[in-house]
């Protein structure tokens, strides 16, 4: 891996510092499953990179075993994947593989809206009134990060309401590749991500309403117009590249 991986976005920060400050709480595992995956969902390791446990383990000076484990939570959740050799590297971002996910989440948050529709109470709403506002607020200055966070912060919260833990955990160990997904698309296509949000905002009034079909169909728009943008995105992006822009 040509990557540092405890390399922060801090950059007045030392990085061995900044890593060891985040690996000196609790599970070191969990520690460096979220410090790499980062790197992946903000494409600082590179689709096809290999990832070493043994340099991971001389960066952050621990033993390979949390290193081991980190990267096995992270090829369960598809952000990385075994080669033949038996080491690790980052998951390819296919045309098919971005499909098949925008198919599954469709499926899962039509019923999780339909769900939080029939099950919201009042101190709900005020919460996601709240993450409504800051999801539309973060667009206004093309602030892409704020908006990603948001959307997950807000799929958290209807997943909550919806109570379903199977479905919860499921929806979970996609939202990483997802935020990848986004970060490597949509930043480029401002204007039209905020046609998508309407989608979200007629989502977030369908539960508060308490209306599970409108807001299920709701999400059903929401998800055909966003695999578009990504779409389109992704085919900007690779245009610019094949080009040298």
């Amino acid at each position: 891996m040509t990557t540092d991986i405890h390399n922060t976005r801090n950059n007045h920060q030392n990085p061995e510092t900044a890593a060891m400050d985040q690996l000196s709480k609790n599970n070191l595992s969990d520690q460096i499953f979220h410090l790499i995956s980062e790197k992946i969902v903000h494409n600082v390791l590179k689709p096809g990179e290999t990832i070493y446990e043994t340099q991971i383990s001389k960066e952050l000076g621990v033993s390979r075993s949390p290193v081991r484990d980190a990267l096995r939570m992270l090829e369960q959740i598809w952000l990385v994947e075994r080669t033949p050799k038996g080491s690790y590297q980052v998951r390819e971002l296919s045309m098919e593989k971005i499909q098949h996910l925008y198919e599954t989440a469709n499926v899962i948050y039509q019923f999780a809206f339909a769900k939080a529709a029939e099950n919201i109470r009042p101190n709900d709403g005020v919460e996601l009134k709240k993450l409504m506002t800051q999801l539309e607020s973060s667009l206004d200055g093309n602030d892409f990060e704020r908006y990603i966070t948001n959307v997950t912060i807000m799929g958290h919260k209807i997943l909550k309401i919806a109570g379903n833990p199977m479905i919860e955990r499921i929806a979970i160990e996609l939202m990483p590749t997802a935020e990848r997904i986004q970060w490597a698309s949509i930043t480029s296509m401002p204007d039209q991500l905020k046609t998508v949000v309407t989608h979200i905002r007629r989502g977030y009034d369908f539960i508060i309403q308490q209306k599970p079909e409108a807001a299920a169909a709701a999400f059903k728009d929401f998800c055909t117009a966003h695999v578009q943008v990504v779409m389109d995105g992704l085919t900007q992006t690779a245009e610019k590249t094949a080009t040298g822009q």
